[in-house]
């Protein structure tokens, strides 16, 4: 399941106004919101964004206000909650490569080992190479690092 529920990094499942509008969150609506349309829903889709955090422009002022506003605001969680969004997937990616990585280091020590006994060294250490790869992102894919 994914830890992302809003585009604003708002948690929907605190909103009074889930229930009472029935509101599915801005990740599973086509166009707004329980409030009409969303400028920052907006602004996230038509820059391929799965939410704020992600924006090169984080925080930007039209997220800032949103998030201090007097009446909808939740005085900054929003923002603390897309950090650790961004913490989250930065530790996901971080761990997937140091599979892959692990795989491929795996790799050249079979294939050196391969190479040493059959006399071949540079095909089999090739091959070790690619195979252990392989598993790293296999690993990786398995475990659901994205």
């Amino acid at each position: 399941m994914s830890t992302v529920v809003s585009r604003c990094g708002l948690d929907c499942n605190t909103c009074e106004n889930r229930e009472k509008c029935d509101c599915p969150g801005c990740l599973e609506l086509e166009e707004g919101n329980w409030a009409g349309d969303c400028e920052i829903k907006l602004c996230c889709e038509q820059k391929n964004f799965e939410h704020c955090g992600v924006c090169p422009h984080f925080p930007c002022d039209m997220l800032r206000n949103t998030s201090f506003d007097p009446d909808d605001g939740d005085n900054g969680e929003r923002l603390i909650t897309l950090k650790r969004w961004i913490e989250k997937s930065s530790d996901s990616r971080e761990k997937s490569i140091n599979r892959v990585i692990a795989g491929f280091c795996s790799g050249i020590v079979l294939g050196a080992i391969l190479g040493a006994v059959t006399g071949s060294f540079g095909a089999m250490m090739f091959a070790c190479v690619l195979m252990g790869t392989a598993i790293g992102v296999m690993i990786s894919i398995i475990k659901g690092d994205k």
